[in-house]
């Protein structure tokens, strides 16, 4: 199983201070070989997609990975048009099944992408345990300015009402998103008693879970669900466009579909106050988004799974993280004050 609650980039730095860094958990060892040389062998068995023809790639197999995680590798294999492609390799056996998620929502985002708020993965091609998809340039949601930052959760708030809204394609379902708190309660727990939060703080935490485990249960249809939209899988290009930032909501192996409270869970930890919750409620149309009797207990779970998810950032990543930066910050921000209740009325680059 992955690290989903903490999110599965893991790049090289040196180690943060303190008990919670110490017993922060790292990535598992790899049981699927991802090397060059198996990385190089799947050149020849890419399949494309429906009208992708891979006749104008340059295939040019990068030394090293761009970046390893929990579940999967990043190598450069080439470029087409000026645009660099990676392998989105498995490197877990048991990872397999979320990439297989992901494919097949990307497949189905793919059909309207230029109809959606941010930019996906666009998906080029598959082999065995390994999908083609092209490099999108920038930095993290995590890393960007506050400018920066604000300008992408707006994004995000509308890209999330878009999918929520859409139609579920047919795949399994996750184990750890989109399901009811009670069911987190002792990966919360867990998290809970590793980060070592003075007493105020872990009193504050336990009130928000507490008050999310009290609230209404999510009874509606199950939502399709990006799964994991922290600031480290929302990667911002300034240049893009601009001054405009062109922002492109990356990581897709928690997708699923179930209770949208746990992807406005990760939503609330851009930083942002209740302005993208306000944003998400205008732009979404699934049934009941409107009724404030749903939508007042829905932002109570939100807030709880924001918290659940801050414990795990924090106890996860050492406090110098390269790629969680600011978004580290905001986490561990929220477990020093208190929640302010939600509104009741309505209104480049590659995660491994």
């Amino acid at each position: 199983m992955s690290q989903p609650e903490a999110g599965r980039l893991h790049r090289a730095g040196s180690a943060g201070e303190g008990p919670a860094a110490r017993a922060a958990p790292r990535p598992p060892a790899a049981d699927l070989p991802v090397d060059v040389q198996a990385v190089g062998a799947l050149q020849g068995f890419w399949l494309p997609e429906p009208g992708i023809s891979l006749e104008h790639c340059v295939w040019r197999l990068g030394a090293q990975p761009l970046g390893e995680g929990w579940d999967n590798v990043l190598w450069p294999v080439g470029e087409a048009d000026g645009t660099t492609l990676v392998a989105r390799v498995v490197r877990r056996r048991s990872a397999r099944p979320l990439l297989a998620r992901e494919v097949t929502v990307l497949r189905h985002l793919a059909a309207r992408s230029d109809q959606l708020a941010m930019r996906v993965p666009a998906p080029l091609a598959t082999a065995k345990d390994a999908l083609l998809i092209p490099w999108l340039p920038g930095i993290t949601a995590a890393e960007a300015d506050s400018a920066g930052r604000i300008r992408a959760g707006e994004q995000l708030a509308r890209m999330l009402a878009q999918v929520h809204s859409s139609e579920v394609p047919l795949m399994e379902r996750s184990t750890v998103r989109g399901v009811p708190l009670s069911t987190r309660a002792h990966a919360f727990a867990e998290d809970l008693e590793r980060a070592e939060l003075p007493p105020r703080c872990e009193a504050h935490a336990v009130d928000r879970w507490e008050r999310g485990l009290a609230a209404r249960a999510w009874t509606g249809e199950d939502l399709l669900l990006h799964g994991d939209p922290h600031p480290g899988n929302v990667v911002v290009d300034d240049a893009a466009e601009g001054n405009r930032v062109v922002a492109a909501l990356i990581d897709w192996g928690d997708t699923t579909a179930g209770d949208p409270a746990s992807d406005l869970g990760a939503l609330l930890l851009h930083g942002l106050g209740a302005a993208p919750l306000e944003t998400y409620r205008a732009s979404a149309s699934w049934e009941g988004i409107e009724v404030d009797e749903i939508w007042g207990p829905l932002v109570a779970r939100a807030h709880a799974w924001a918290t659940r998810m801050a414990l795990s950032l924090t106890g996860a990543y050492p406090s110098n993280h390269p790629s969680l930066g600011a978004g580290r910050w905001t986490a561990a921000s929220r477990l020093r004050r208190p929640a302010r209740p939600g509104p009741a009325g309505r209104h480049g680059h590659q995660s491994p």
